[in-house]
């Protein structure tokens, strides 16, 4: 048996239809489709449909399609192998395939320069169709499949030209530019750094650069990781003040079950707090030592809903309002109110550093 082409297979294929239809195992109302189909097959691939007998008679050894899929089906399972061993680089295309496939490239490569993807990528897929052995029309299609957004199809492109040809670097260009894009850095760098393999001492500047960009990109999650982990740590540290072991609900408080008002009235030692300026304030301050002499009218203030509240919120007692025993005693409130209240704990609030 001579070596069969694309054209030879297209006529097969319309021997099995005519045949279909003349046995009649195909229902009469789909009569008419076949024939377009068939006229559609023999357009295609340039051929005559009258010469399918001819055809299979030269090439196939006179059988029909059938006969040949059962053929090949015995002859798989005998051998332990399966149709699908079959690679493209086996396939043998004719010169006035490639030539129109060749031409179907050209036609795509136009429609990329007119940004028309779908249009390129049809057109490049008709060229895989007649010549799956040329590693350029996968290659080209990857580009298009990339420009058009649809980065997965471009990597599936990609890796099968790098199967069908491993030496074609411009291949692991488009799969770097694809997995780039779906957010894979290191799956995007690898490919670019197997490229600049590939090219050897001539390496191109694209795919030095492409490396480059997907390095940086890794090296920057990178970073982010560890900072993202320190941050953690710190905020750990954070929540637990006051260190060996004081956290819980009590942690941070000060005198008489209160907070710590340090950091307000501006520390130990500080350089002011909040209400530094209120201290300093003489009408403010006799006003606040005129309501710690009068325990009678903070006890009113106290009452009031809004300034309960907002006691509570600060932590100034339990859930039935602020214990007015503990504000009069608490040593950094008695301070900033003028010294009224246990002078003998005035002096020795706990100040945590």
């Amino acid at each position: 048996m001579s070596s069969v082409s694309n054209k030879d297979i297209a006529l097969s294929i319309i021997g099995f239809l005519k045949e279909s239809v003349a046995n009649k195992t195909i229902a009469e109302d789909f009569v008419e489709s076949m024939d377009v189909a068939i006229d559609c097959i023999a357009d295609a691939f340039e051929v005559n449909k009258d010469d399918d007998k001819s055809a299979i008679d030269s090439k196939f050894g006179g059988k029909s399609l059938p006969e040949l899929i059962k053929a090949s089906s015995g002859s798989s399972a005998s051998t332990g192998t399966t149709s699908t061993d079959t690679k493209p680089s086996d396939i043998v295309v004719d010169e006035t395939t490639k030539e129109k496939a060749d031409q179907l490239k050209l036609e795509g490569n136009r429609l990329m320069g007119a940004k028309d993807y779908a249009a390129a990528i049809a057109k490049y897929t008709e060229a895989i169709g007649l010549d799956p052995t040329n590693v350029v029309y996968l290659s080209n299609r990857a580009a298009a499949y990339s420009s058009a957004q649809k980065h997965a199809q471009a990597i599936e492109d990609a890796e099968k030209a790098i199967k069908l040809n491993p030496s074609f670097s411009r291949a692991y260009s488009r799969l770097g530019l694809a997995q780039y894009a779906l957010g894979n850095p290191k799956e995007a760098m690898e490919a670019y750094k197997k490229g600049l393999e590939v090219e050897g001492d001539n390496q191109s500047e694209g795919m030095k650069k492409g490396y480059e960009t997907a390095k940086k990109r890794v090296e920057q999650e990178l970073e982010n990781s560890i900072s993202t982990s320190g941050d953690s740590g710190e905020s750990g540290s954070r929540s637990a003040p006051g260190g060996g072991g004081g956290g819980g609900a009590g942690a941070g408080a000060g005198a008489g079950g209160m907070p710590d008002f340090s950091s307000m009235f501006g520390g130990a030692g500080g350089d002011g707090g909040m209400f530094a300026n209120l201290m300093n304030n003489p009408q403010m301050m006799q006003a606040a030592q005129s309501m710690m002499s009068n325990p009678g009218a903070m006890q009113e203030m106290l009452n009031n809903p809004a300034i309960r509240q907002m006691a509570q919120s600060l932590g100034l007692g339990g859930p039935d309002g602020p214990d007015l025993s503990n504000l009069m005693n608490n040593p950094m409130l008695n301070q900033f109110m003028g010294g009224r209240g246990n002078n003998g704990n005035s002096e020795g609030g706990n100040n945590e550093s």
